[in-house]
């Protein structure tokens, strides 16, 4: 489907069926990516629409909710909306690391909590919020996205013109493509997963499990957010492997004494399903009067497939660059690029690292697993904490490869498949 065209002078038989909406700025998706946007630009004195497709901010729950305290707390997020984790264990076929941290490192959001806490503070900036809306298309004018049609839970259809438009919506990234920004993603991280209580786990920990057993071209997972609720999930990268995550979830449960975790009693309350883009980041995401952000833009880290803070961080700066483009006029994709361009050079090399280190371990057989992990068993818990944060580009990398001549020899070859992508 071709991007329609809605021209100023489109004749009346054409708009006399539908309503038309004026706004400085269409966000499509209430998204952690779109709604931060969104706040810095109706701050900045936008007139800002966010349509949201599902009919709740932050439900179905699609995402597990792991991130990192210290993003947690430049981000603006309330302690109450995360729970944290004092001790990370990871386990391959015969391997496990366990690091503990006294002062806590990592934790799980509340994530329905979360989206909606965003969603408060944009609509308290002057945002304007509507759930089950779904935007349907792009409106094209001259080559330049000027809004976008829509459709509302009773199918009635409408149109929201704009200066900008900011594509938030997920792993489709359904406007980007429609305005032919990019090509849209081939990889994805696929999850099933369940929302359990469980009276008897150790809300102090999270645990990951790697491997053929439970989750080959993946991992599966355990992570408590609090008041003996905890979810346990499996994800597998799809492009790299066709098996459904589901057909595992149910093994790993009954199975998790295995390792340790403890499951009685346990029941679930509720079913999650999601995908993630894993290609690494798109190859642009900026186009004239439009902008990507989070999964739409392929930012989150392909590490762990997480994208919550990324995507937050990705909106806070598109949003900046968009809020100048009104001030200065000037909506081009030139003009619009100084976001992307912020973006690759803050975030850009973390990204790509994790992303090439996805691309490698994916296809890894038990025993490459039990290497890896005893790899992992070299770096302290500082350390091992930063490796999963994808915070890569950093003084404590030198440090853990001259202490770890195998580490060393490990990163030299990533270093090599770094130089071959950038040069490719």
């Amino acid at each position: 489907m071709q991007p329609c065209d809605l021209a100023p002078n489109a004749s009346e038989s054409r708009l006399d069926k539908v309503r038309v909406e004026q706004f400085d700025v269409v966000i499509a998706g209430g998204g952690p990516g779109g709604l931060s946007a969104a706040k810095i630009l109706a701050e900045r004195g936008a007139r800002v629409l966010i349509l949201e497709a599902n009919a709740e901010i932050g439900s179905p729950t699609r995402t597990t909710g792991g991130t990192f305290i210290r993003d947690a707390q430049e981000l603006g997020i309330p302690p109450h909306l995360y729970h944290v984790l004092r001790r990370g264990r990871m386990h391959s076929a015969h391997r496990v690391v366990t690091r503990e941290y006294p002062t806590p490192f990592a934790c799980i959001l509340n994530v329905r909590g979360v989206f909606q806490f965003l969603a408060e503070r944009a609509i308290a900036a002057g945002a304007k919020l509507r759930v089950g809306a779904t935007a349907r298309d792009t409106l094209m004018e001259n080559g330049t996205v000027v809004g976008v049609s829509a459709q509302d839970t009773r199918g009635q259809s409408y149109t929201a013109r704009a200066q900008l438009t900011i594509d938030g919506t997920g792993y489709r990234a359904t406007l980007c493509k429609r305005a032919g920004v990019h090509g849209g993603f081939k990889r994805f991280g696929v999850g099933a997963e369940y929302d359990m209580y469980a009276p008897h786990y150790d809300e102090s920990e999270t645990v990951g499990i790697v491997g053929s057993a439970f989750a080959p071209a993946g991992y599966a997972w355990t992570a408590p957010y609090g008041k003996r609720r905890v979810r346990v999930g499996v994800g597998i990268i799809h492009g790299d492997s066709t098996e459904n995550p589901a057909d595992y979830l149910d093994k790993f449960v009954s199975q998790a004494e295995k390792f340790n975790i403890n499951l009685k009693g346990a029941q679930p309350l509720e079913y999650h399903h999601g995908l993630i883009p894993s290609d690494g980041m798109a190859p642009q995401f900026v186009g004239n009067g439009i902008m990507a952000v989070g999964d739409a833009a392929g930012q989150p880290s392909a590490l762990l497939g997480e994208g919550i803070r990324w995507a937050m961080r990705g909106g806070i700066l598109a949003g900046n660059v968009a809020a100048d483009a009104l001030q200065a006029n000037d909506v081009s994709k030139k003009f619009l690029a100084r976001y992307e361009q912020q973006w690759r050079k803050t975030y850009g090399k973390n990204l790509r690292i994790a992303a090439i280190i996805n691309k490698r371990i994916a296809g890894w057989s038990d025993a490459q697993w039990d290497e890896g992990i005893e790899l992992l068993n070299q770096l302290n818990a500082e350390q091992f904490g930063h490796a999963l944060a994808s915070n890569f580009v950093s003084s404590w990398t030198l440090w853990a490869l001259a202490g770890n001549p195998k580490l060393l020899r490990k990163s030299l070859g990533l270093a090599r498949e770094m130089l071959f992508a950038r040069a490719n």
